[in-house]
C-alpha cells in the first residue's frame, strides 16, 4: 500500500512551499470527462517532520461534496507517504475520491478544509493556537458522448465493459418459466448502467430483479450489474438463446463498442400450456408513481420580504393612533434646477448674473453629466450637446449665453438685454426637449431580468425533461436509471417534491434502500400533507418515525401565517380599543408569540440541515478510527442528526438512544 500513495500523482506533483509547515492541495485526473467517465479527486496534507512532533491530536479533514456527481471513497493507504523538498522532509497524507459527472457540462469541486492544532509553547498545560487550510477549488467539465458512430440501439451506457449471460435451466418444459440472467461488468460507474434489450421470437422474456455490486477496492471503480428475465418459451425443440449485443461507449478509445454474450441453447420439451391468463407475468411496476410534474413548489410565504413588511407595518396604526398628535409641518416642496431657472424666467425684476449663471449651470448639470472641464474650455459644451443628440445651433446658442454670462459675472462684461433670463431658459428648454432620454439605465435592468428569468427557465425545462426520462425509464422498468434521472430532476429544481418522490420509489424498487429514504425525506419535508409519501417511508425497515428522523406532519408556512394573523389582528384590536379587551388581546399574543416560536422550530426540522441518511454496511463505532469499538449495527435508511465531525468522520445521534461514529462517507445529507 505504501507503493500505492508513491504512485499517486499528488504525491509527487503537488506545489510545495517550504515556508510553511503544512502544505494542502488538491488536484483532479483528468479534468475533462465524458459523462459517467471517472474522476479521480486527491486530496494531499504534507507534513513537516518539525511540526509533526508538535501535534498533540490528528488534525480533522472535511472533504468536499460537489453537487450532480455520484462519489465514491477510494481506498488510502495505511502508511503515509514521504517527499523530500531541499532540507525538509514531509510526511504526506493522501484521500482519495471517484466522482461520476451525470450531465454535461462545467461542474465546480469546492475546496476541501483542514484544521490542526499546535501548542504555543513546550508546556503539556500549554495553549493551542488553531490553523484553518482550504485546498484549491477545481473545475470538472463533462462532455457528452458524441453522435458521430452512436448504434441505434445505445441506451446511454459509459465505461469499458463486458456482458455475460446464463440460464438457471437449459431443459425446460414449454410453458415452464425459466430464469435468464446478463451479467454486466467492468469498468465504470456499473450502478447507473441501463437494462439490456431482451426479446425472443420463441417466447416471452418479462423483466425482474436487478442486483449491483461496486468494487471500490482498487483506484478505478469497477463492479458489475446483474439483469433478470423470467423467459416463458412457447415452442419445442432446441431454441437458440443468440448472442446479445450490449452497446457501449468507451471513454478511454473514445469509440462505440458491442460487448456481445456468448451463443446458448435452450431445450423445451412438450407440454400443456396453461391458459394465457394464468401464465401472464404482470409486468407493471410494483409501486405507483407521480406523473404530473409541478415544478418547484412556491417558496413559503414567511421566506418572502412582504411577509415581515406586514409585521413590522402592523404596529404602525396602534402607534400613530395612541401617540400624541403632532402639529404636522407643511413640507416645502423642493425645486428641481429646471424649475428654479423657470421661475427666474419669469420674474418681472432683472436677476443678477451670478445667480442666473448659477442656476443656468445647475439645470445643464442635471440634466446632462458636465464635467468642470466642459464649462471652461472652448467649444466643449456644444460638443458634449451634440454626442446627446441636440442640433448644432442649439449647443452653440447655450454656450454663447454661458459665455455672455461669465463675462458679466466674473468681470466688466457687456450689459445683458433685459430679457436674458427668458432667452436662457428657452435654450435650456430647447436642448432638453432634443437630447435623448436616458433609458439606458431602465433597458440594462430588464436586460439583467430577461437574462435571470430566462435561466431559472431553462433549469426548470431542464428539470421537466429528465422527470419526463424518469417516467419513461420507470415504465421500462428501469428502475435505476428512473431513480438517476428523477434525482437529477431534484437537483435542478430543489423545491421539486413530485421529483424526489419518484427519485425515493424507483430506489427503493431498484433495492437501494438509502437513496429512496433520502428521496422521500426530502419529499415530505417540502410536503408536510403528502400522504403517499409518509406511507412508502412506512415501508423501510428503519424506523422512520422517531423525534430525530420523523419529517413534520404540519406545514410550517400554514403556522407561520396563523402567527402573523393573531399579530395583525392584535394590533388592529389595540389601535381601535385601547385598553379594551385585555383578556382576548392576551390571548393573541400569546398565539402569536406561540405561532411563531413553532414556525422557527418546523422550519428547521422541515430544512433536514443536520440530518444524514446512513447507507448499507454501516456501524457506529465508539471513537473516529477504523479500529475503534463497534457500538452498535446500523440498518440502511437510518436517519441521523449529526452532532460533531472530525476529518472523514461524523457523530451523529439517532432515535433510540443511539449514539455514535460513522464514516461521513457512508451517509447521505438530506438537506440540499
Amino acid at each position: 500500500m505504501l507503493g500505492l500513495v508513491l504512485q499517486l500523482a499528488i504525491v509527487a506533483k503537488a506545489p510545495i512551499d517550504t515556508a510553511q509547515p503544512v502544505n494542502f492541495h488538491a488536484m483532479v485526473m483528468p479534468d475533462t470527462v465524458f459523462v459517467g467517465q471517472q474522476v479521480t479527486y486527491e486530496v494531499g496534507v504534507f507534513l513537516d517532520d518539525q511540526l509533526r512532533l508538535r501535534l498533540r491530536r490528528n488534525p480533522e479533514f472535511v472533504p468536499p461534496e460537489p453537487r450532480a456527481m455520484l462519489a465514491y471513497d477510494l481506498p488510502t493507504a495505511t502508511a503515509p507517504g514521504a517527499r523530500r523538498v531541499g532540507d525538509h522532509e514531509y510526511e504526506v497524507h493522501v484521500f482519495e475520491r471517484a466522482f461520476f459527472p451525470l450531465e454535461a457540462g462545467r461542474y465546480v469541486i469546492p475546496a476541501a478544509e483542514l484544521s490542526y492544532s499546535l501548542p504555543l509553547s513546550m508546556s503539556f498545560f500549554s495553549r493551542e493556537e488553531s490553523h484553518t487550510l482550504a485546498a484549491e477549488s477545481l473545475a470538472v467539465v463533462a462532455l457528452a458522448p458524441p453522435a458521430a458512430g452512436r448504434p441505434a440501439n445505445y441506451a446511454g451506457a459509459v465505461g469499458e465493459l463486458h456482458v455475460d449471460e446464463r440460464l438457471d435451466a437449459h431443459r425446460v418444459r414449454a410453458g415452464d418459466p425459466v430464469l435468464l440472467t446478463v451479467l454486466v461488468g467492468g469498468r465504470g460507474n456499473v450502478k447507473l448502467l441501463p437494462r439490456p434489450t431482451v426479446a425472443f421470437s420463441w417466447g416471452s422474456a418479462v423483466a425482474a430483479e436487478e442486483r449491483v455490486r461496486v468494487d471500490t477496492t482498487t483506484p478505478d471503480v469497477r463492479g458489475t450489474k446483474e439483469f433478470d428475465w423470467v423467459v416463458t418459451p412457447r415452442d419445442t425443440g432446441a431454441l437458440a438463446l443468440p448472442p446479445l449485443g450490449y452497446p457501449y461507449f468507451n471513454p478511454y478509445t473514445e469509440r462505440y463498442e458491442i460487448a456481445l454474450t456468448r451463443a446458448d441453447t435452450l431445450r423445451v420439451g412438450a407440454g400443456s400450456l396453461a391458459p394465457l391468463d394464468t401464465t401472464r407475468v404482470d409486468a407493471s411496476p410494483p409501486l405507483a408513481i407521480r406523473t404530473i410534474y409541478r415544478g418547484n413548489l412556491p417558496s413559503p410565504p414567511y421566506t418572502r420580504p412582504e411577509f415581515f413588511a406586514a409585521a413590522a407595518c402592523a404596529p404602525i396604526p396602534a402607534l400613530a393612533l395612541g401617540g400624541v398628535r403632532r402639529v404636522r409641518r407643511r413640507r416645502r416642496r423642493v425645486l428641481s434646477a429646471a424649475d428654479r431657472l423657470r421661475l427666474l424666467s419669469r420674474s418681472r425684476r432683472p436677476v443678477p448674473a451670478p445667480t442666473l449663471r448659477r442656476a443656468y449651470v445647475a439645470a445643464l448639470a442635471e440634466r446632462f453629466a458636465l464635467s468642470p472641464a466642459t464649462l471652461t474650455e472652448r467649444g466643449a459644451l456644444s460638443h458634449v450637446l451634440r454626442r446627446e443628440g441636440c442640433t448644432g445651433p442649439s449647443g452653440q446658442r447655450v454656450e454663447r449665453l454661458l459665455d455672455s454670462l461669465d463675462r458679466t459675472a466674473y468681470g466688466p462684461g457687456p450689459d445683458l438685454p433685459k430679457d436674458i433670463a427668458r432667452q436662457v431658459y428657452t435654450a435650456f428648454s430647447c436642448v432638453a426637449r432634443e437630447a435623448r432620454k436616458r433609458i439606458v439605465p431602465l433597458l440594462l435592468l430588464g436586460a439583467v431580468l430577461g437574462v435571470t428569468a430566462k435561466a431559472l427557465d431553462l433549469g426548470e425545462t431542464r428539470a421537466a425533461e429528465q422527470f419526463r426520462q424518469g417516467l419513461t425509464a420507470y415504465a421500462r422498468h428501469e428502475y435505476g436509471t428512473a431513480a438517476m434521472r428523477f434525482a437529477a430532476a431534484g437537483h435542478l429544481a430543489p423545491r421539486a417534491a413530485d421529483a424526489w418522490a419518484n427519485a425515493g420509489t424507483a430506489a427503493w424498487v431498484a433495492g437501494d434502500t438509502a437513496d429512496a429514504v433520502v428521496g422521500w425525506q426530502r419529499a415530505a419535508r417540502l410536503e408536510a400533507f403528502a400522504r403517499d409519501v409518509h406511507e412508502r417511508l412506512a415501508l423501510v425497515r428503519a424506523s422512520q418515525e422517531g423525534p430525530i428522523a420523523s419529517p413534520p406532519r404540519v406545514d410550517v408556512g400554514l403556522v407561520a401565517s396563523i402567527a402573523l394573523g393573531c399579530w395583525i389582528l392584535l394590533c388592529l384590536l389595540v389601535a381601535l380599543w385601547p385598553g379594551r379587551l385585555k383578556v382576548f388581546v392576551t390571548l393573541l399574543g400569546v398565539l402569536a408569540a406561540t405561532g411563531a416560536l413553532g414556525a422557527a422550530l418546523l422550519d428547521e426540522a422541515a430544512s433536514g440541515a443536520k440530518l444524514v441518511v446512513v447507507g448499507p454496511s454501516a456501524g457506529l463505532t465508539s471513537s473516529p478510527a477504523l479500529g475503534a469499538e463497534h457500538v452498535a449495527a446500523l440498518d440502511a435508511g437510518d436517519v441521523g442528526r449529526v452532532e460533531e465531525r472530525s476529518g472523514a468522520w461524523v457523530r451523529v445521534r439517532l432515535d433510540g438512544d443511539r449514539d455514535g461514529w460513522v464514516e461521513i462517507g457512508r451517509t447521505t445529507p438530506i438537506g440540499e
